[in-house]
């Protein structure tokens, strides 16, 4: 028998046109607020030389390591999506899914969006939510063991751009707390599965750390979900790069990547209305304080961020329908596919 999805609290997936178009109109808001904003701190003559040394042959530049970040999105959603035995994705679906929320704004925080796939796919909601907390620890896991490589990096070259309140937590703080947080994970997460309220959440996020470690654990299997985040995060911090390039300012990659993985306070997918706003008034404040120059990192962010935010839109509003007829119905899933955990909706890889 199929069961209807109930409609997820605050899916902007269910919204009519009227209340998307003030979504809309709100992020659009943001995004202006935190541009000029920015440079009036910085000085708009400061802000009208820089945009006179634009240099367009950068911005299919730009647009191509967007391009270039979602496929690699693609293959990291669908790996932290099929670990451990996890529920069968249709490709169409899958597609539909990762398209419509790249962008971030129907994400709603990172989960509902994503919640909505796997329970379409035959997921239960713990099952869901566990996975879709995974998919957020990849996300900035992977982005940490960059700015660990790079800040390193930056230690090696002798630069004092970025500071060292910058580069040495990078250095010093990712690894170790991977590892301790797999050890917490496979230590306690049997403790907390099945649990309600606070015990039930914590059992959630144990098994979320769970699948990351499967993943990492298995390099020949799920390589391609972390090179293909990884590769999202690189094309990502690629294009921010390109968009200071295209305003004259070619930074030191190192130092770039430092600086922009401090200011992604949270992925586009995480954050409200896709980061409109937070993100643009971020990122040029901690490229600044990595070396970038103020005016060419307001403008070049800004730009970077109105094209992350809004190029996926049209698809993702076109993507609206397909969404819907998504939750009518959930998918039967293919018995005996992998052993079944303890945890009803959870399984372990054999």
């Amino acid at each position: 028998m199929s069961h209807s999805l109930p409609r997820l609290s605050g899916n902007r997936i269910h919204r009519r046109g009227s209340a998307l178009t003030l979504l809309l109109l709100l992020a659009a808001v943001l995004q202006v607020s935190a541009g000029v904003g920015l440079a009036y701190v910085a000085g708009f003559s400061s802000v009208r030389a820089a945009l006179g040394d634009f240099h367009w042959e950068w911005l299919p530049v730009l647009v191509g390591a967007l391009g270039v970040s979602f496929a690699g999105y693609y293959y990291a959603y669908e790996g932290i999506f099929t670990v451990a035995g996890g529920p069968t994705v249709p490709s169409a679906q899958l597609r539909t899914a990762v398209t419509a929320g790249f962008g971030g704004f129907l994400a709603h925080g990172g989960g509902e969006l994503d919640r909505y796939a796997l329970e379409g796919a035959g997921a239960d909601p713990r099952e869901a939510k566990t996975r879709v907390s995974g998919l957020g620890g990849l996300e900035h896991g992977i982005l940490a063991l960059g700015g660990t490589v790079m800040a390193i990096v930056v230690l090696a070259q002798g630069t004092d751009k970025p500071p060292l309140d910058f580069t040495l937590p990078w250095a010093v703080i990712p690894v170790p707390g991977f590892l301790v947080a797999f050890w917490l994970a496979e230590r306690y997460r049997d403790r907390f599965r099945g649990g309600t309220g606070w015990r039930g959440s914590v059992g959630n996020f144990l098994e979320s750390i769970h699948l990351i470690r499967v993943m990492f654990a298995s390099p020949r299997r799920y390589g391609l979900a972390l090179a293909g985040m990884a590769l999202f995060w690189a094309a990502d911090a690629f294009a921010a790069w390109a968009a200071l390039a295209a305003f004259g300012f070619r930074m030191n990659v190192a130092s770039m990547y430092v600086g922009f993985a401090t200011g992604m306070v949270f992925s586009r997918r995480l954050g409200p209305l896709g980061g409109a706003g937070i993100l643009a008034l971020c990122l040029p404040l901690t490229l600044w304080v990595s070396g970038a120059p103020f005016a060419a990192a307001i403008v070049g962010i800004f730009v970077y961020r109105v094209l992350a935010l809004w190029l996926p839109m049209p698809a993702s509003l076109a993507l609206l329908p397909e969404l819907r007829r998504m939750g009518e119905e959930r998918l039967p899933q293919v018995e005996g596919k992998a052993e079944p955990s303890r945890e009803p909706g959870l399984r372990r890889d054999v």
